[in-house]
């Protein structure tokens, strides 16, 4: 099995651990765990993830979308995890053509599903 790196983007501490958690039971290493906007854009060009899962409310001066605008030449898949279910915010996430967009909280076989998929395991 190839060991794939997933950034997890997630102001919430205990949320964001959870994912860590879950996704190195899986076999993942979460390399970064980064809490703000700011941090994800900088971690994505140095560290280059396979994939991102990303809450479209996180804080600081960059929201989760405006995060995937400025990354979108690293062509990095991203899974938006989010609470928010607000229609235009919805729409404005799709323009930047996530990978998938997941609402919280999150099913974990759907999120170990939807993140094989996006990693091309579930071609093999």
């Amino acid at each position: 099995m190839v060991n794939f790196r997933i950034m997890v983007v997630e102001d919430d501490g205990i949320i964001a651990l959870g994912l860590q958690n879950k996704l190195e039971s899986w076999g993942y290493t979460v390399d970064p765990l980064v809490f703000s906007g700011e941090d994800a854009v900088d971690e994505s060009f140095q560290r280059k993830p396979d994939l991102i899962l990303m809450d479209i409310g996180v804080k600081g001066e960059l929201n989760g979308i405006e995060v995937a605008h400025q990354i979108k030449e690293l062509n990095i898949p991203i899974i938006y995890i989010t609470g928010l279910v607000d229609e235009i915010v919805t729409q404005k996430a799709m323009e930047t053509v996530p990978y998938a967009l997941l609402k919280k909280p999150v099913n974990n076989h759907v999120l170990k599903h939807t993140i094989q998929s996006a990693l091309g395991e579930l071609d093999k």
